[in-house]
């Protein structure tokens, strides 16, 4: 972020220095690039696909004509078995059976919202064909930010799916750059925002992670981490787990539409190790929000049928 202000301010010494410390994280170089892609996928029944998608509360910045079914088509398009979506937003006109009408051919849903008014809500929801036998909110303080999961029982084997949205650093830069303020205020208003969305980001990130490490299941995270790979948070949700972009993934995507950094990739699915990653995909021609929707074929045959009760 700070090597980019710099070199749009023209400041290549501050750029140069700022890349120097970066060095350290070229080891991390293959969760931001993969030159060849997996063509590990065959179809069988315990094969499923995992679809991860910020929404933007629906407001459809891009098509002024686009509404709630436009995102509707494109999720029954997809014809994922589990569907995660952040920044689900309802309305005295957008509601929640609405939506879910929409879908018809996912039985299961579960939502959380982090926000609650007279006439609107605002949060994540959760869609399955496979029965969700139980979800758990995990809430975080003065933020409309939230997680949950949801324990899905998939032909006998019970999988806890992670549906996360972590604190965004709210930072418009066309508007930032617009401005005809001098460069050393317009650094310390970024490092402000950065400072506040890393440190409410750390917090939530330490409280996922408790739940994740204690759960009797194997685990899927899927979510608007609102970071990098090279990130605390990236790497706390992590841990030992793989991340289907690089099992799988191939290129030097993004996930983030108003992005102008390559590979700024900050939608994630992990899974734990006894899963495995049989494909991704970044859906880069959706133009309904600001964000890529981001999917993954998973094999679960390793998993096994025995699961402890509830």
């Amino acid at each position: 972020m700070y090597s980019v202000l710099w070199l749009c301010k023209r400041r290549v010494k501050y750029v140069v220095i700022h890349l120097f410390v970066l060095v350290p994280n070229f080891f991390l170089l293959i969760c931001f690039f993969r030159p060849l892609g997996s063509s590990k996928y065959i179809a069988g029944p315990d094969r499923l696909k995992i679809l991860t998608f910020n929404i933007q509360g629906f407001k459809i910045p891009y098509q002024k004509n686009t509404t709630q079914k436009e995102i509707a088509d494109f999720v029954n398009s997809t014809n994922a078995d589990i569907v995660c979506l952040q920044e689900f937003y309802v309305n005295d006109k957008i509601t929640e059976e609405l939506f879910a009408g929409m879908l018809s051919k996912y039985r299961y849903h579960s939502v959380f919202y982090s926000v609650r008014r007279a006439t609107r809500s605002f949060g994540i929801i959760t869609f399955s064909k496979y029965p969700i036998k139980r979800t758990l909110e995990i809430p975080f303080e003065n933020t409309a930010n939230a997680a949950m999961y949801s324990d899905i029982d998939v032909a006998g084997k019970t999988l806890r799916v992670y549906n996360l949205h972590f604190q965004s650093i709210k930072l418009n830069l066309t508007r930032l750059f617009s401005r005809k303020q001098d460069f050393s205020n317009e650094i310390e208003e970024v490092s402000q925002r950065l400072k506040t969305a890393f440190i409410k980001r750390a917090g939530q990130v330490d409280i996922v992670a408790k739940h994740i490490n204690v759960s009797p299941y194997p685990v899927v995270i899927c979510g608007d981490f609102n970071d990098t790979p090279a990130s605390y948070t990236y790497n706390k949700i992590k841990g030992n787990r793989l991340d289907t972009f690089c099992e799988a993934g191939r290129g030097c995507p993004s996930t983030y539409r108003l992005s102008f950094v390559p590979s700024f990739r900050i939608d994630y699915i992990l899974h734990d190790r006894i899963i495995h990653s049989m494909s991704h995909s970044i859906h880069d021609t959706v133009v309904c929000s600001d964000h890529y929707p981001v999917s993954s074929i998973i094999d679960i045959s390793e998993t096994g049928k025995k699961q402890p009760d509830f």
